[in-house]
């Protein structure tokens, strides 16, 4: 994968669309990278955000499927498969019973306690080329474009149009 260079092409000509491709470029490189790390810990990149967001008393499979941006049907089986290697379990909820929990087991904590401070430091590392202010500021304006993507659209902006 690799950033374009050289002159953007006619469609491309805005500030926008330019931020926005390597937004895009930024992010596929990075998926790259974490798949690649995760993959030697037989995890995928959607097992490991799964686990980052379980706790042990439980997290409802909505709110994780929220924080993931992706509906809950899409994450039943990516469970399945951390439920058959021992690192969640799913548990209804105690005050409404049709409601997932998503536990964390000890052997769940223990793996993400031995590949959260490597994945930490790899991230870190890949984020070299900017100083810390940098990132600082990158950090800021992705909040603010976050929360900007978040506000009420018009019509020909919204995302099931």
């Amino acid at each position: 994968m690799s950033v374009q260079s050289g002159p953007p092409a006619a469609d491309q000509a805005t500030p926008e669309l330019e931020a926005y491709t390597l937004l895009r470029q930024v992010n596929s490189m990075m998926d790259t990278y974490n798949r690649f790390d995760l993959r030697s810990e037989d995890l995928t990149v959607p097992q490991f955000m799964i686990l980052n967001y379980a706790t042990a008393d439980g997290v409802p499979l909505s709110e994780i499927s929220a924080r993931m941006l992706c509906d809950n049907s899409n994450l039943t089986g990516i469970v399945d498969r951390l439920i058959s290697k021992g690192y969640v379990q799913r548990r209804p909820d105690p005050q409404d019973r049709r409601v997932s929990l998503i536990c964390l087991t000890a052997a769940g904590a223990e793996k993400l306690r031995r590949i959260k401070p490597r994945h930490h430091a790899r991230v870190s590392r890949r984020m070299r080329s900017l100083s810390e202010a940098q990132v600082h500021e990158l950090r800021n304006l992705l909040q603010q474009l976050f929360a900007g993507l978040q506000e009420p659209v018009g019509e020909d902006d919204s995302p099931s149009a």
